[in-house]
């Protein structure tokens, strides 16, 4: 059985996944719930999936694929 913090990411995934345009609000939310490589490995797919869907990306997705891969990189 998942752990409680996995069961919450994996909500808020599905939910942002399945949200054209998801809030700031919820993508905030589930970025603070991110515990491990994997997870953000899987939201960054998802972020990349998101922007690669429209012709015109939001600047909001844009800065925080940009973000995350700041944080990626001064983790590693």
């Amino acid at each position: 059985m998942p752990s409680m913090q996995q069961r919450y990411y994996d909500i808020l995934m599905e939910r942002v996944r399945n949200d054209r345009f998801p809030s700031g609000q919820l993508l905030n939310r589930l970025e603070a719930t991110i515990f491990s490589s994997e997870q953000m490995i899987e939201y960054m797919d998802m972020l990349l999936e998101k922007v690669d869907e429209s012709w015109y990306p939001s600047g909001e997705l844009l800065d925080r694929i940009d973000r995350m891969l700041r944080l990626a990189a001064v983790a590693a």
